[in-house]
């Protein structure tokens, strides 16, 4: 793993390239990216969980300082459903706990990991409720070289896709292109390449799938600890 000034350079590139992509288009614009870099290197498991865009469409703002805003998370820990079930999956996986050990998503203690993960957004400018496929195509596109970039920066070794692996060429992702695809009964799909897990699961705020949030969030924790446990 590259070296924590080094990793702080290439971040801070990677944020300007974000502006950018905002000022260039007279939009509002979402950083995303690594919460924090020592906590992150320090993980358990670097997680990397990749969304389509941000639901924001009235201002710019930013996920590194968000997931660090305690007043923010007790607000909208629990209000929002994608961030909740990534509070819940989040601790889950970095804890290594079951779930009735996962504390709720408005209870300080849950807030704790998010600091250990990154968060990437296909879609750099932030949409509305609900994402079209075309628009979140096409961001891939028009973003390919910075969504590289920061997959190789962050060198994540847990990816957890919200419906999204659908938008990239696997060549993107070391070793995913070879790796076998197996399932769970819950629909989610994963793949093993020995040194990396790529899990596509169903985009957070799923509703209507047959599943709670503890099928959910549990199903994707024991495919992480299946995978270590080899």
């Amino acid at each position: 793993m590259k070296s924590l000034d080094t990793l702080k350079n290439n971040c801070n590139i990677i944020t300007e390239q974000i502006e950018k992509i905002g000022l260039d288009n007279d939009s509002h614009y979402v950083i995303d990216g690594i919460i924090d870099l020592e906590k992150y290197l320090n993980a358990k498991y670097r997680i990397l969980w990749v969304l389509k865009e941000a639901n924001s469409e009235t201002d710019s703002w930013s996920y590194l300082e968000k997931f660090k805003d305690k007043e923010w998370l007790y607000r909208c820990g629990k209000s929002i459903p994608t961030l909740k079930r990534i509070i819940y999956t989040t601790y889950g996986i970095l804890r290594d706990c079951e779930w009735h050990e996962i504390p709720d998503a408005n209870n300080e203690k849950s807030f704790v990991p998010l600091q250990e993960i990154a968060i990437v957004n296909i879609k750099k400018i932030p949409g509305g409720s609900i994402s079209e496929n075309n628009e979140i195509q096409q961001a891939y596109y028009d973003n390919q070289e910075l969504l590289k970039q920061q997959i190789e920066t962050y060198n994540p070794n847990v990816v957890i896709f919200g419906n999204t692996l659908q938008y990239f060429y696997k060549s993107d992702f070391d070793g995913l292109e070879t790796a076998e695809k197996q399932n769970t009964e819950y629909g989610n799909a994963f793949y093993d390449t020995g040194d990396k897990l790529y899990i596509h699961t169903w985009h957070p705020a799923v509703r209507g799938a047959g599943f709670s949030d503890k099928e959910y969030v549990m199903d994707i924790v024991n495919i992480v600890r299946n995978w270590k446990s080899k």
